[in-house]
């Protein structure tokens, strides 16, 4: 598989994984014994069955490896039954990437188009996982058919017979804009979705907001109106396609950072519902899934890298899961505009991806970040006017608390940046991170200069607003004072 797997270790961002605490499981050495396969094959066919022997057949011709080849049988009948004696992609460096992406398949418009494209990211080492959506019209470059929607890729792939085909392409193009290795792919289109819920007997999910969707589309190539009321529900394969689906909803549920949201909902609850029967670390439930679906999936994960996966996956709880969509709201990092073909796209509002690559690096971190909810304060020491007001916009968009900002009363301008913990410790990893972010000095005491001529983040963005409101020392926990080097080396000031 080209290029898909970054064979460098990742460059950690925030705090480092402790290896004394995790440690991948030690692996068993490779047997060079030639008669191995056939062995094993008569186990399979003797204690497990025939009729487990021939799912596992067609299991294979559906399965496919990180090549884009069909994996060997007897290596899958292998590691069926015996410890896997590899690590999963990813394990080692402590994060394993799986692209998900669904798309309408034979008998719908558009049919190789991904009209879903998730990338989510497993921690081992903390039972975390996050889950980040990437709208379908992300304006990005895309090999060698230049800048296109995203959702363009798999299509492309599939057309032009691109090698591993059309997973492989869009794999590498969101490596490129995510800037991290996507360790697997699974691409599933609408019957299959249906299927896989059905065969849980449908999934739980709560309906955050009551919405009617007018113009969703029925199986002849018109309209239907589907409706959803706020509460439990419990959804079959259709229904859950509907609510996955639906983009054209009122009451805010009419965009596709909506759907998003909703897509990641229903992904949750399938887990659930997958952890809550076994299924997902059993190779022969896993099996039979893979054979109901038929060609309406594609993977480049073997059988048993999908139960290893299961295993860590059962264990994570609801807290632990981070959802992270990509949009155009206040905090958001994309701007919507137009092509000169008048085609709608989305781009980063930055100017380029460097800021979203931040956020996704960092994911993880940003469950510690939001749980310890710091009140954070910003002073500019600075000549460079509005230094504050950016730097808050770009800490907002990682999900810090900031509160305040102003300018700092002091004759001359901080050489370095310093941050004044002034929780006495009690947020520990929101200092980690800032103090990495910023490559600033660190200080418990509070500053001469920290006086009330200062203002609330909403105060300075919302004119009408009083503007005279003084901020106590006791409101921020953190104090962050910009200094000369931040000006020197952060790109915020190129916007000024």
């Amino acid at each position: 598989m080209p290029n898909l797997i970054d064979e460098e270790k990742e460059n950690k961002v925030g705090t480092k994984v402790d290896t004394s605490v995790y440690q991948p499981k030690d692996k068993k050495k490779k047997s060079s014994k030639w008669w191995w396969p056939f062995i094993i094959l008569i186990i399979v066919i003797i204690f497990i069955g025939f009729g487990f022997f021939s799912k596992i057949v067609m299991a294979v011709n559906s399965t496919n490896s990180n090549t884009g080849k069909k994996v060997n049988l007897f290596e899958q009948i292998k590691n069926l039954i015996i410890n896997p004696e590899d690590y999963l992609q990813g394990e080692e460096e402590d994060r394993i990437n799986i692209l998900l992406a669904g798309i309408g398949g034979s008998g719908h418009q558009g049919a190789y188009l991904a009209d879903t494209i998730i990338v989510v990211s497993i921690k081992p080492s903390t039972n975390e996982v996050a889950t980040i959506s990437i709208p379908r019209d992300l304006y990005v470059e895309i090999g060698d058919y230049g800048w296109r929607k995203i959702n363009n890729a798999l299509a492309f792939g599939y057309m032009n017979d691109y090698p591993g085909g059309g997973e492989i392409l869009l794999a590498e193009t969101i490596e490129k804009v995510l800037d991290i290795p996507i360790h697997y792919y699974a691409r599933i289109d609408f019957e299959g979705f249906r299927k896989a819920i059905d065969d849980v007997s449908g999934i739980d999910v709560f309906v955050e907001n009551s919405f009617t969707d007018y113009s969703y589309p029925d199986y002849s190539y018109g309209y239907q109106t589907i409706s959803f009321t706020q509460g439990w529900e419990h959804m079959g394969g259709e229904r859950a396609l509907q609510y996955a689906r639906s983009r054209k909803g009122n009451n805010g549920e009419g965009s596709d950072f909506a759907r998003s949201r909703r897509q990641q909902k229903v992904l949750v609850a399938l887990r659930d519902k997958f952890v809550s029967i076994n299924t997902i670390i059993n190779p022969n439930k896993i099996l039979t899934t893979l054979n109901h679906l038929g060609d309406h999936n594609e993977t480049n994960m073997q059988i048993w890298e999908m139960a290893e996966l299961g295993k860590i996956i059962k264990d994570i709880q609801p807290d632990n899961i981070i959802n992270q969509v990509l949009d155009t709201g206040s905090n958001g990092l994309l701007v919507s505009s137009t092509t000169i073909d008048g085609a709608y796209i989305l781009s980063p509002a930055s100017g380029d991806f460097n800021e979203i690559q931040t956020l996704v690096k960092n994911i993880f971190q940003t469950n510690f970040i939001k749980k310890e909810n710091a009140r954070i304060e910003i002073q500019n020491s600075t000549k460079t006017a509005g230094l504050a007001s950016a730097t808050s916009e770009k800490l907002l968009t990682m999900n810090y608390n900031v509160i305040g900002i102003g300018n700092a009363d002091v004759e001359e301008p901080l050489a370095q940046t310093t941050i004044f913990d002034l929780s006495n410790g009690g947020k520990p990893h929101t200092i980690v991170n800032l103090k990495d972010f910023f490559k600033a000095d660190l200080s418990n005491s509070l500053p001469a200069f920290y006086t009330e001529d200062r203002y609330t983040y909403e105060d300075l963005i919302s004119p009408s607003i009083n503007k005279n409101i003084n901020a106590s020392a006791e409101e921020a926990e953190i104090l962050i004072v910009l200094g000369s080097d931040f000006v020197n080396t952060n790109t915020l000031t190129n916007s000024y």
